[in-house]
């Protein structure tokens, strides 16, 4: 469907594009019969204004310049600071995401859906007073996979892939080449025998079952000797782990996260990389000397603003009815857990 303009809805109403403009700021000069009229015919033809076209306007009408539009940056964690590193093992996009909106002139400004009495319609509407058209949703918590706000107000953007209702335009790292190329790693470096394991639970079954994806597309190239099943217990306690291990033999693991692994190694006097390779998926920590694939969070929230802006210049409002996927594919990382085999 084409874009709805001003002029549109002007033409449709015989009047000139100004007197559609005062309508729908609710303007005195208009009657309050055209007002209704106008705003009805706009509701009517789909036309929605624009959130950068409206800043400026009021720029002009006020005669001070507006320095920032405000974007949201949007959590709900049980508390307040719960989503930041600090608390919790996962990356921080809120900086680059910060950096970049502020390249376009925007104010990158941090809100919590937890505040006590805060309801989507209050939060809505709290946005809209304040101008807020643009929308990011930061990662959220395992048990608290859906959001719930007035999405045809807003511009949106998901960052990851834990929000699984609704389904918006999302960034989020190539989870399916990051094993991929951990999986072809091993194999130039003489890991013939590469086994898998959830070590820790998934905070968004979609990013397992790329890896896994991946890893198994991986292993049918492998001669039929060397191809290992998964560990099958996900997420995997200590014990599980240990029967897999003992049953496959791998001489290299990819894991989604590496710390648990080692320590269960360590205790099953198996030492990395000396008797076992290892990977660590996740590839959130490059000064821990994993070896893996590392996505850059600064660089994944910069993505997040480049494409809401997008949305934004294009007045591209509410659930998408074909959402986009953003993929950033990390670099490779050299780390001591493993070595060329010798």
């Amino acid at each position: 469907m084409p874009h709805v303009t001003l002029q549109d809805v002007a033409d449709r109403a015989g009047v000139h594009r100004s007197t559609v403009a005062l309508a729908l700021r609710d303007h005195p000069r208009i009657p309050a019969a055209t007002r209704t009229r106008l705003r009805a015919l706009a509701t009517q033809l789909g036309y929605r204004q624009n959130p950068l076209v409206a800043a400026l306007m009021r720029s002009r009408r006020s005669g001070k310049a507006v320095k920032h539009v405000t974007m949201a940056f949007v959590t709900n964690y049980p508390t307040r600071e719960g989503w930041r590193p600090v608390h919790h093992d996962r990356p921080d996009y809120f900086p680059g995401a910060v950096e970049r909106a502020r390249d376009f002139g925007y104010k990158l400004e941090h809100f919590w859906l937890g505040e006590p009495g805060m309801t989507p319609a209050r939060f809505s509407a709290i946005l809209r007073a304040r101008g807020i058209h643009g929308v990011i949703v930061g990662r959220l918590p395992p048990a608290r996979p859906a959001l719930e706000l007035e999405w045809p107000h807003f511009s949106c953007v998901a960052l990851g892939m834990t929000l699984r209702s609704p389904l918006l335009h999302h960034v989020t790292e190539n989870h399916f080449a990051t094993a991929w190329q951990a999986m072809q790693r091993c194999h130039e470096r003489g890991y013939r025998r590469v086994g898998f394991v959830f070590a820790e639970a998934n905070d968004s079954p979609r990013v397992g079952d790329r890896w896994l994806g991946a890893f198994l597309a991986q292993q049918s190239l492998f001669p039929r000797a060397d191809r290992l099943p998964p560990c099958p217990a996900v997420p995997a306690d200590e014990a599980s782990f240990r029967a897999w291990f003992e049953r496959v033999r791998p001489d290299a693991l990819l894991a989604n996260h590496a710390r648990p692994v080692l320590a269960w190694l360590e205790r099953m006097g198996r030492r990395v990389p000396r008797d076992v390779g290892l990977i660590d998926l996740a590839g959130d920590h490059p000064e821990r000397d994993y070896a893996g694939v590392y996505a850059d969070p600064a660089a994944l929230g910069a993505l997040a603003i480049e494409t809401l802006v997008g949305l934004m210049q294009r007045n591209e409002t509410g659930v998408p009815r074909d959402q986009h996927e953003i993929l950033l594919t990390g670099e490779w990382r050299d780390g001591a857990t493993l070595p060329p085999r010798g």
